[in-house]
């Protein structure tokens, strides 16, 4: 871990994390939260983002959630609003993802630091990495019309994308899924964000969640990540939003 400029020591407590960082304030650079399941799988993603490090002040490792079939967790099930038909064992994976994205919401809170990058395991950077976008914003992501049935099936066409830059999104036109790659630029966003998956009684998939509360209204174009192919940890098979995230699906 030689590349990585600070130490962060971390304690996974009670599905939350608790931050012991010696941390240089460089606002010109990204801190990045990576959620991965293991140290093999954090350390692969620090080699991939080793050609960009003079961009990074800190990578830390935020632990993947895996929520067990127990009967106090089949009780949660409850806050997840999603089809009827859902498995149990998939809502306990959205859940547990819900979980890891607030730790790592919680992190930034806990590091206070600005131009936060939140990684999920699968993602995979592109040619190369620009500086921190001037706000929030995806920098990486499905776009699909509004009507998420029609997602994979009509095509949403967003005329005049400026590039190496930030657009605007339109979500009575197009709206992003997928969380595998996030930008959230302050803490008092961090913060917002944080409560309010709190407070509410019942939340949607996180990335439903984000896009029917327009917590993000601009994406980063072209992506800075896509999601690598991988298999899903809820039925074990490979799905296709390796395809779906390149050039955001379009």
């Amino acid at each position: 871990m030689e590349f990585v400029n600070n130490w962060i020591i971390m304690e996974f407590v009670n599905n939350w994390i608790i931050i012991n960082i010696i941390y240089i304030n460089m606002s010109n650079k990204y801190t990045v939260f990576i959620i991965c399941k293991n140290e093999e799988v954090f350390n692969e993603k620090c080699i991939m983002l080793k050609p960009f490090m003079k961009k990074i002040c800190n990578i830390v490792w935020i632990p993947a959630i895996f929520l067990k079939s127990t009967a106090c967790n089949k009780k949660l099930t409850k806050k997840l609003n999603t089809r009827y038909n859902t498995s149990k064992k998939s809502i306990l994976y959205k859940l547990g993802c819900i979980s890891a994205h607030r730790n790592a919401l919680l992190g930034i809170i806990n590091n206070q630091s600005t131009n936060n990058l939140i990684l999920e395991e699968d993602a995979v950077i592109q040619k190369i990495l620009p500086k921190p976008p001037p706000s929030s914003c995806y920098v990486g992501g499905w776009i699909v019309p509004p009507l998420i049935s029609n997602a994979g099936k009509v095509k949403v066409n967003i005329p005049n994308i400026k590039k190496n830059a930030l657009n605007n999104i339109d979500y009575d036109k197009f709206m992003i899924l997928t969380t595998h790659s996030l930008f959230i630029k302050t803490v008092a966003e961090a913060k917002e964000i944080l409560y309010d998956t709190i407070d509410k009684e019942s939340i949607k998939n996180y990335d439903i969640y984000l896009a029917n509360n327009k917590i993000l209204d601009t994406f980063y174009y072209p992506p800075m990540f896509v999601q690598g192919k991988h298999v899903s940890e809820i039925d074990g098979k490979v799905n296709k939003n390796d395809s779906n995230t390149t050039n955001y699906g379009l």
